[in-house]
């Protein structure tokens, strides 16, 4: 159920995408290396002004193996 925050807005529980830092962390590698894998198309990205955001379900399927070459 969506809980109702400080903004009078909506807040899904559940969150859709993942930040860089996240990912490096989930993985154990550098800030760099997510930066690539982004660059070279290994999960969807989208760019938000200058932040890079990565679409949880496309890096989980990807680590899950779904995506995999």
């Amino acid at each position: 159920m969506a809980e109702i925050n400080t903004n009078g807005l909506k807040a899904n529980s559940e969150k859709r995408s993942y930040s860089v830092m996240e990912v490096a962390e989930i993985l154990g590698v550098s800030k760099k290396s997510v930066y690539n894998m982004c660059a070279n198309g290994t999960f969807k990205c989208v760019r938000i002004g200058t932040r890079l955001r990565i679409s949880k379900k496309a890096f989980d399927d990807w680590l899950d193996g779904s995506n995999n070459i």
